[in-house]
């Protein structure tokens, strides 16, 4: 939902003037202001996360309401700004920053997505950055303090809307994901508008027929913003962020009312997951996929607290894993005994300083352990697979079709099979 410009219409007050000059002298004025309020040039380059403090030397309009910076650079050399409230923790910034690359990584062969060099650029060009608050109260207080006069092109999100990978949030299924939704918001308006045509077009489309099945969009006054919402929607559901309801939104409860069944954005389309939206919104579909992966082209990075098992392959007795089996590749990270899954990608399943338990499955996948005892678990017995050493790493081949394919382990010092284990 493009909350934030929905709320700069609601607190913005526009003044009429009999005399037109003295409206074109506030005009300029105002223009002038706004171009001289903009961000510098912040250096990330010394932090490990690309997350660094808000330089003291950035104009206080933006020191006043935030307190962390990171960004993302365009092929023309020029970033993409994030701007964060406190209440943001670094864990997720970073999948902010993610879900931004994620969208903007060149989907080769695709209709829409072969080359996003173009879209970045004019992101880029038009200064687009993703403000990042805590709620929406800190959105509307910012707007007040003058937010909405500094030469930026801006798209809200808020910490209660961004649940990031291994969190108990996310783990649990608590928070309603808008991440994808409002950060596509971004690239849209500055990206896609300047640069796609026929991609603005099939969305019209597209929206329009979905419209005829049950599709409500918002805001119902302007239907010009239909289509963007509509790929958000889209969007969320190809990921299956609905197919099993939230149970919060911007921390108020959602009830069984509040979303009826089979259905997501509470109530407002009526799919809620990548299968039915296949099923009963073809044309949505086929859009999505002539723009987006199929899967999640970022790496999570587990939160250091992080303990027990992550899972990557679906199963319907985990609940978030109706999300995470979109997910390829995955880092552990601190020091607790944490282990990873894989599903039938080619996964990187990364380890962390302690031991772990590594099983790819399906795919040809690359194990890789770190510090500590580590384990790379394969569904046969010891029989059924070739196994070569070369140096540092082991080359497991399984001689089945279909079931473990070949995996590269780096760092692994035990191989377990279905019938023995193997130290190496």
């Amino acid at each position: 939902m493009k909350k934030f410009n929905a709320i700069i219409l609601i607190l913005g007050v526009l003044v009429f003037s009999s005399c037109q000059k003295k409206a074109r002298d506030i005009q300029t004025e105002d223009a002038e202001k706004a171009q001289s309020i903009t961000l510098p040039d912040i250096d990330i380059s010394g932090s490990p996360n690309g997350i660094v403090p808000l330089p003291e030397n950035v104009p206080s309009v933006f020191t006043a309401v935030f307190s962390k910076y990171t960004k993302i650079f365009a092929h023309n050399g020029k970033p993409i700004h994030f701007l964060a409230q406190s209440g943001w923790t670094e864990i997720q910034i970073a999948k902010a920053r993610n879900v931004l690359t994620h969208i903007l990584t060149d989907y080769p062969g695709s209709t829409y997505g072969s080359n996003k060099a173009v879209i970045a650029n004019a992101m880029a060009d038009r200064k687009a950055t993703m403000v990042l608050f805590n709620t929406v109260d800190d959105l509307r207080h910012a707007l007040r303090g003058g937010l909405r006069d500094v030469d930026l092109s801006m798209q809200d999100l808020r910490a209660n809307e961004c649940p990031s990978e291994g969190t108990e949030d996310y783990m649990n299924h608590i928070t309603r994901d808008a991440s994808f939704e409002e950060i596509w918001h971004l690239v849209h308006d500055h990206g896609i508008k300047p640069t796609l045509p026929e991609m603005l077009a099939e969305m019209r489309e597209a929206n329009d027929a979905a419209a005829e099945k049950g599709w409500r969009a918002w805001p119902e006054d302007e239907p010009d913003e239909h289509p963007n919402e509509y790929m958000g929607v889209l969007l969320d559901n190809y990921l299956d962020l609905w197919t099993i309801r939230p149970k919060k939104y911007e921390g108020r409860d959602i009830g069984p009312e509040d979303v009826p069944d089979g259905t997501s954005h509470f109530g407002r389309y009526f799919a809620n997951s990548r299968v039915k939206l296949k099923k009963l919104d073809p044309e949505g579909y086929e859009l999505v996929e002539k723009f987006f992966h199929p899967y999640l082209t970022y790496t999570p990075k587990m939160p250091e607290a992080f303990e027990g098992t992550f899972s990557i392959e679906f199963d319907e007795s985990m609940v978030y894993t109706y999300k995470s089996q979109h997910i390829i590749n995955v880092t552990l990270t601190g020091s607790n005994n944490a282990n990873l899954i894989g599903n039938s990608y080619d996964n990187i399943l990364t380890g962390n300083k302690s031991n772990n338990i590594l099983k790819g499955g399906a795919g040809n996948d690359r194990l890789k352990g770190g510090d500590g005892t580590d384990t790379a678990v394969f569904s046969g017995v010891y029989s059924d697979y070739t196994i070569t050493k070369n140096g540092g790493l082991i080359k497991v081949e399984d001689t089945k079709a279909n079931r473990d394919g070949t995996d590269t382990l780096t760092d692994i010092e035990i191989l377990q099979f279905s019938d023995k284990v193997a130290k190496f």
